[in-house]
């Protein structure tokens, strides 16, 4: 199932408005000094894509795991959707290459999937959110179903709670990431890119209230000092859990990012 789209700065910036993203690709005027073209956040990429599976195939489903391969830019028509091969629900975003996938695998949507089960020893970053900001992001990402926007709302909400804890470390290996990622501190300017991402999503499905406060439980490991790191993430509101998560970030230098990037005068 395939739409063609494209995403303008403005649904960027509101977007990331409503998920406090502060990254700086994702910001028309840092990219545009840059001359380089803004940054589609992969979440309302993936957002957009799981609200148009969910209403064709009107399944549930319980397990997503994204790759992230490449970048889209704002203002450019590119084909997002979803392939079906057997049980199998492929998730794509293309223009010229897929960002959701790589030489080796591609980003899929299963259901009746085991859940994972993780240790609930992190440390819980509370992330308060407003009744606008569900609003914004369910415009943005065409959804028809609150219970499912507000699923996919805690999952892109949760990348502001990994920066939370990176910013005020308090164990050992956040500490370690908010040194390599420290400008002041470390000449060589690296930023955390998501390579991948498991998701279990938990039945029953709850909705958020229009207001009040996500607590995600975040525990960072170091697979390799100073260059890959875990972080699994349980989310909870109401004391519910929406689902469990792990992340697998790698430090890669800010210029070898903004290459990923087009430059504005080459279209």
């Amino acid at each position: 199932m395939e739409n063609k789209v494209l995403f303008t700065d403005s649904v960027v910036a509101n977007f990331c408005k409503a998920t406090v993203d502060d990254n700086p690709i994702h910001d028309p005027a840092f990219m545009y000094n840059q001359n380089k073209g803004v940054v589609v956040p992969g979440m309302l990429l993936f957002s957009t894509i799981v609200n148009l599976l969910h209403r064709k195939t009107d399944e549930y489903f319980n397990y997503y795991k994204l790759i992230f391969g490449n970048v889209i830019c704002t203002n450019e028509p590119i084909d997002l959707g979803f392939e079906t091969k057997g049980d199998q629900n492929y998730l794509y975003a293309i223009n010229g290459h897929d960002m959701f996938s790589t030489k080796n695998e591609r980003s899929v949507v299963l259901k009746n999937i085991e859940p994972k089960v993780l240790d609930l020893d992190g440390i819980v970053r509370a992330m308060p959110f407003h009744k606008t900001q569900l609003e914004t992001f369910r415009e943005l990402t065409n959804s028809l179903n609150n219970t499912l926007s507000d699923f996919l709302f805690t999952i892109a909400y949760a990348s502001a709670a990994l920066f939370k804890a990176i910013r005020e470390p308090i164990t050992e290996v956040e500490t370690e990431i908010n040194r390599l990622l420290n400008k002041t501190i470390n000449p060589d300017q690296v930023s955390p890119f998501y390579q991948t991402l498991e998701i279990f999503r938990v039945n029953p499905h709850a909705e958020l209230n229009p207001e009040g406060t996500i607590e995600y439980n975040i525990s960072f490991d170091r697979e390799k000092a100073n260059k890959t790191y875990i972080a699994q993430v349980t989310c909870i509101h109401n004391n519910q859990c929406f689902y469990q998560s792990v992340y697998r970030l790698v430090a890669i230098p800010d210029k070898l990012i903004m290459r990923m990037v087009k430059d504005r005068d080459k279209g």
